[in-house]
């Protein structure tokens, strides 16, 4: 009687296997039905962790664990081993090219052509995670891409290490594009400027200062505008210029002959103290008002004008030796055009003075305390004319 019992076990086990499509058990293949277990009755696997728990095996021997970790290198999986070297390999590349290039356009081009690879391969990376999002999800639109970037991560991360490259793309990437500014560094807008030939306007200061100039002449003049103020500082219309060049021809023939150097500045006294010597160089805006110039025309020195304390002030001059040289023959042409017959500040030098339109920008150790002079100005770019539209 047990053996009949026995048999008809059998044969409905066999008979419920070939009704099942799949097996109940991914791990050993079995198609015994768990129950109301959560793991399999034959080998013990659990789903929920991934393995085998508290069984033996079909054998009947004791299930296998895998080898623990010996130290803490074998904890980092090979696709993270990947994912670090690439990563430290880019950030050397960064620091290469801060000490490979030499000049500011080298830095500039270098850091645009890194910045702009490591964005492509970012976005090639990313859009590429949100694709394999997409197909496995509907939950997922275009605009994911960019509303919930992290999340669509979530599918290609939990299929670690199939597709890892995706992730290898996406941090090379950023990592390329934060070393191009950060470490490089050489994304200089004056170095964009000098290859493009913009100029760079002037600061807020010295071109509120100029207009308060101009306006100081409106309230004494009389004008209407800022245009017939700077006229009216100038001393006059064209017309009215050429009236008083004719009638004083003699004496504008003689000052025009005759080039006068701006008298030498006057250093300040100071005891020299060690600590003082290397003093730092500081940028400032200056308006061209006037120049003197040779015999033959070349231009001997430029009297320059800047703001100090919100007012518009003689600042010295830069001589025309220390200019670059197509900077001062343009300059040789520009100035003649814009004479006028008074400065457009208050001092006591003579020159040839002219309208206010050409700005520059000056390194100077600072202003002289007594004087209110720059010390020692030199020339470093020229920033854009102002308009008076």
């Amino acid at each position: 009687m047990p053996d009949i019992k026995l048999q008809d076990s059998d044969e409905l086990l066999q008979e419920f296997q070939q009704s099942q499509v799949q097996p109940t058990c991914s791990e050993c293949g079995t198609y015994e039905p768990w129950g109301l277990s959560s793991w399999c009755p034959r080998c013990g696997y659990y789903p929920k962790l991934g393995k085998c728990v508290g069984h033996t095996d079909v054998e009947g021997q004791p299930l296998t664990q895998p080898s623990q970790p010996q130290n803490i290198w074998e904890l980092i999986p090979a696709w993270g081993w990947v994912l670090g070297v690439g990563t430290v390999a880019v950030i050397g590349l960064s620091v290469a090219g801060r000490f490979y290039c030499e000049d500011p356009g080298q830095l500039c081009l270098w850091t645009i052509t890194q910045a702009t690879v490591g964005l492509i391969m970012f976005l090639i990376g990313h859009f590429t995670a949100y694709l394999n999002a997409v197909s496995r999800s509907a939950e997922f639109s275009i605009l994911s891409i960019i509303m919930t970037p992290f999340k669509i991560w979530r599918p290609a991360i939990h299929r670690f290490p199939q597709g890892a490259w995706k992730m290898d793309l996406a941090v090379w990437g950023l990592t390329l594009v934060v070393g191009a500014f950060a470490i490089v560094g050489g994304f200089e807008f004056d170095s964009l400027f000098k290859d493009w030939g913009v100029k760079k306007s002037a600061n807020v200061n010295l071109l509120a200062s100029v207009v308060d100039q101009a306006k100081s002449a409106d309230n004494e003049g009389g004008a209407d505008n800022l245009e017939d103020a700077l006229n009216d500082f100038a001393g006059g219309t064209e017309e009215e210029e050429e009236k008083a060049a004719s009638a004083k021809a003699a004496a504008a023939k003689a000052a025009a002959s005759a080039a006068v150097v701006p008298e030498k500045e006057k250093e300040p006294k100071t005891e020299p103290d060690p600590e003082l010597q290397t003093v730092p160089m500081k940028e400032f805006d200056c308006l061209v008002v006037g120049y003197s110039a040779l015999p033959n025309g070349t231009i001997d020195a430029v009297l320059l004008a800047s703001s100090y304390n919100k007012h518009l002030v003689y600042a010295g001059y830069i001589r025309g030796s220390d200019l670059p040289e197509e900077i001062r023959l343009e300059w040789q042409k520009r100035l003649p055009q814009l004479k006028q017959k008074k400065p457009f500040v208050e001092t006591s030098q003579v020159a040839t003075w002219i309208k206010p339109r050409i700005t520059l920008k000056v390194s100077s150790e600072g202003w002289t305390d007594n004087t209110h002079r720059l010390i020692k100005p030199k020339f470093d770019s020229v920033l854009q004319e102002i308009s008076l539209d």
